[in-house]
Parts: structure tokens; sequence; C-alpha cells
């Protein structure tokens, strides 16, 4: 396709797109990502360019070259495609950095933002929203329901945002915003376990946190989800293809999505170590709580 395309054609930017994507270096799919991105800025595929380069910088501990990507990303691209997993992979960057309170803010507005039929960047959210349990966000809502940029417009007084659900405008790393409110934001609630409302013994939310825990085990351990297919011979072949690989992978679950997950390791520090050491290789990849067996 590239000796085919005219150069600073959308075809060219497609060739040189799938070259990065099957490049046998990250060095390689970096130099051809960033050719992307300045050669060809109207290519369609420039969005995904700049998160895979915001990916490549994370797995390498650059969480300041990573949110330079995203960053770009949210600011010319505000409605694309891409948007909602930028704002996820912001967030994990920023818990990396420990700046809880922007982390949650990003996973909120990630959520706000993802549809109803990505069941697998909704559930990935999700899990990393336990992290901001009891978390103090303070931020106010966009008029209108529009992201505007931060600082545009002054922020509406008594307003409520809980991190798990509310719709909530994206920070930069960069901007120190002045909260009009502190609201407290209750924890999600538990994906095993519903406590009712008017159970007298349930434990209210925290009225302030400083420390974030982990959430608790059921017993059954926690594994690394690297993909999920709404095909099960999709799903059962790429376990083929990692236990050559020398991965413990399985097929989770016996209905869509079938979820390719690795290990079942007894802390969830055990299965992040594995989770990291897969990003080394490329493979993307979340820690999850294992399937009851």
């Amino acid at each position: 396709m590239i000796e085919v395309a005219g150069p600073g054609t959308n075809d060219y930017a497609e060739g040189v797109y799938w070259r990065a994507v099957l490049a046998a270096t990250a060095a390689d799919a970096e130099m051809d990502y960033r050719r992307i991105v300045v050669d060809h800025p109207q290519s369609p595929r420039v969005e995904d360019a700049l998160l895979r380069l915001a990916q490549l910088e994370m797995s390498r501990a650059s969480y300041d070259g990573a949110l330079r990507h995203l960053n770009r990303l949210v600011l010319e691209h505000p409605n694309g495609a891409s948007r909602p997993r930028a704002g996820y992979w912001m967030a994990r960057v920023l818990f990396e950095k420990n700046d809880i309170q922007r982390a949650c803010a990003a996973n909120a507005d990630a959520l706000a933002r993802t549809g109803a039929n990505d069941a697998e960047l909704r559930n990935q959210i999700t899990y990393l929203n336990q992290r901001c349990a009891g978390v103090v966000l303070a931020v106010s809502p966009p008029a209108g329901g529009a992201v505007s940029p931060p600082l545009s417009t002054p922020p509406v007084a008594d307003s409520t945002i809980t991190a798990a659900t509310a719709p909530v405008r994206t920070v930069p790393p960069e901007a120190v915003i002045a909260p009009p409110v502190a609201i407290i934001a209750p924890p999600p609630a538990s994906p095993r376990v519903i406590a009712p409302a008017v159970e007298p013994t349930v434990t209210p939310p925290p009225t302030a946190a400083k420390t974030i825990s982990p959430p608790a085990s059921s017993g059954s351990g926690f594994s690394v989800q690297v993909a999920a297919y709404n095909v099960k011979s999709q799903a059962t072949a790429m376990v083929t293809k990692l236990k050559k690989s020398g991965y413990e992978a399985r097929v989770s679950g016996t209905k869509a999505p079938f979820r390719v997950r690795i290990g079942v390791y007894e802390t969830q520090a055990k299965a992040a170590a594995v989770q990291r050491s897969l990003k080394a290789k490329q493979i993307t990849g979340f820690v999850v709580q294992a399937e009851a067996r």
C-alpha cells in the first residue's frame, strides 16, 4: 500500500499505520506512529496513533510523555472516537503519578463518554473506578453537557458530582483548578454484594478519604485480562497463541463476551506485576477478580 499510494494521502498514512502495528520492535512502531501524527494530521488514524504513543511511553514508565500525547488527543480531537479510551488511559497514568483526584475525574469523564455497546471499555473503567472510593472531587459540570476547556466558564455552585456516575470536565494534569465546593464521592457499589438501602447495618461512606484501599479479595484470587470476544472460537484462538508463548491462558465465561485471562494469583500485587511484564511485551491487560472455580 505504501509503494502504491502517494505521500501525503490518507492511503499512505493507512499503510504507515499498519506497518507500525506489525513492527518487529517498539522503536520502529513509535517512529511510524510519530510520522502519522506529524506528516498526516488529517488522517483518521491520528487519534489511534496518539493513543498508542501514550501506551508506549507508559510501558517504559515515562508518564509525563504519555500525558503529552493524551492531552494532545483530548485538545485536538475532543469529540473523536478515541476520546473515551484516552480518558481511561489518562486516569491510569495519573494513578501511576499518584495524582488520585485528577485520575478519578478523568476516569469519571471517560465513563460518561463510553457508550453502552462498548462493554469491555466500561468494565475496565468501572474496575479502575474502585480506586476512587471516598475520593474528594472538586469539579463542576459544563453547561448544556458540552465539554469546555478548563477554567473557561465559572463553576456552578452546589452541584453534586460522583466519580462513579456523573459526567465531568476533563482536567489536564498541568491545570490547577480552584474548586467551588468539596464533594465527597461515595464508594462505588461492589460488583458482587449489593447491600439493601434500608438495612440498618450498612456502613455509610467515609466523610474524608486520605487512604485508598484495594478491593477485598473474595478468595478466588486475581487474573490479568487481555482480551474479550463475542465469538468463542476467536477467544480460543487467542488462548492457544498465548499458551504457545508460555502463558497460562484460558477462556472465561459461557456466553459473550468471552474473556481471555492469564493466571490466577493470590494477591492483586502479584497480578499487577504480571500485567507490567505483559505491557513490556506490548500486550495490554488489566487486573480483574478471578472467576470462582
